[in-house]
């Protein structure tokens, strides 16, 4: 066989075996989009079906629906989420017979307040000032807009989430990384993954 022959022939098995190894990373990518799909038509029972069953051991299913539920519901606010979309998947890993990949999704979220009509002006301004500062602060300052005359904010948010799988190929099932979850998800996350993920929090403590 000419070396020519043979060169092209590697180059081909390389190549097919990349485009096989990524392949992975579709999959993430198409479930993970169904999940926010799912979340922006508000179809709760179909959106915690992708989230990882290890959470429900810490969180029963059922009260993860009524707390989406009373989230979006909520009479005294309307939410709506858009724009939703992946920004990255990185490489998996394997911890304890499990595969893990962190997945970067970017959104936006508007935020109605409907005001009470006994409300008074005072406390309506005092309470949209002190929900300003607690969003910019969470979300960052260039990431918060609010609309003073129909009292709407537009968050965009950048969250961390992490892919998990038996095999690391199928099945991928999805944890978002939250501030206020560390002992939630230290119950189930390997402890390489919590301090990676919270370390540049320590560091702003």
């Amino acid at each position: 066989m000419k070396l020519k022959t043979i060169i092209t022939s590697l180059l081909f098995l390389l190549l097919s075996f990349t485009n096989y190894a990524q392949d992975y990373k579709k999959e993430i990518r198409t479930e993970f989009t169904a999940y926010l799909d799912a979340l922006t038509n508000l179809e709760f029972e179909k959106s915690v079906e992708y989230l990882s069953e290890d959470f429900f051991k810490i969180v029963p299913k059922e009260q993860m629906i009524q707390l989406l539920e009373s989230t979006f519901n909520n009479p005294n606010m309307e939410i709506q989420l858009k724009d939703a979309e992946v920004v990255s998947v990185a490489d998996k890993e394997e911890f304890n017979k499990k595969y893990y990949a962190t997945l970067i999704y970017s959104s936006v979220m508007d935020m109605k307040i409907n005001n009470p009509e006994e409300e008074e002006k005072e406390q309506r301004d005092l309470r949209n000032t002190l929900l300003l500062l607690n969003f910019q602060k969470t979300f960052g300052l260039e990431n918060v807009k609010y609309d003073k005359e129909i009292d709407q904010y537009e968050i965009k948010a950048t969250k961390e989430v992490y892919a998990i799988s038996n095999d690391g190929e199928t099945n991928w099932k999805f944890l978002v990384v939250e501030k206020k979850q560390r002992f939630i998800l230290e119950q189930f996350l390997p402890q390489e993954l919590i301090d990676r993920a919270y370390s540049e929090d320590d560091k702003e403590d």
